[in-house]
């Protein structure tokens, strides 16, 4: 069973990546002894995927600003550049 810290996280996630990038983003979730590691693809951005400890979860999990200041980071260093 996932901690509260986990399933806040997860949430904000879920919730941040459905915004800015939609419902056909493809993210895999993978928790361990409170850390989690996160997988993303979408045609917007190169796949990517992050590893976070159980401090940094329980930061962003209650702090939604934390999140999107560290996803908005990682959308911009992996965002695709088409060719005009």
């Amino acid at each position: 069973m996932a901690s509260p810290d986990i399933s806040g996280f997860r949430r904000r996630l879920d919730s941040f990546v459905f915004f800015h990038l939609g419902s056909d983003a493809r993210m895999e979730f993978e928790e361990s002894e409170g850390s989690v590691k996160v997988s993303l693809d979408h045609p917007r951005v190169h796949p990517f995927r992050f590893d976070l400890d159980s401090e940094s979860v329980a930061r962003m999990a209650s702090d939604s600003l934390a999140l999107e200041d560290f996803m908005l980071e990682k959308l911009t260093e992996h965002r695709r550049v088409s060719a005009r």
